[in-house]
């Protein structure tokens, strides 16, 4: 083998040293990034699981509700509407 192609593959060698620590380097930093996504994907889990109980017991609340509770609340609505008209008219 001659200098020349010694030379030459001592430089390739080289390159591929260089670019296997970038390739390190790079891994590191995606395991590091990844990491970091997994327990912010964790965090937002928890708070989905939060919320969905939340959900259910809100609605299992409305479900529990009797029907004739929110026909009160309708009317008593209404009727609190119907005499702040007569207030308006009375006083106005």
């Amino acid at each position: 083998m001659s200098l020349e192609h010694f030379q030459a593959l001592e430089e390739k060698v080289n390159q591929l040293i260089n670019r296997l620590i970038k390739l390190k380097d790079e891994n590191r930093e995606l395991m590091e990034s990844n990491k970091k996504l997994e327990n912010k994907v964790q965090e937002v889990q928890k708070e989905v699981d939060r919320l969905r109980d939340e959900n259910r017991e809100l609605s299992e609340k409305v479900e529990a509700k009797p029907e004739s509770a929110v026909d009160e609340e309708e009317l008593r609505t209404k009727v609190e509407d119907l005499l702040n008209k007569v207030d308006e008219v009375v006083s106005g």
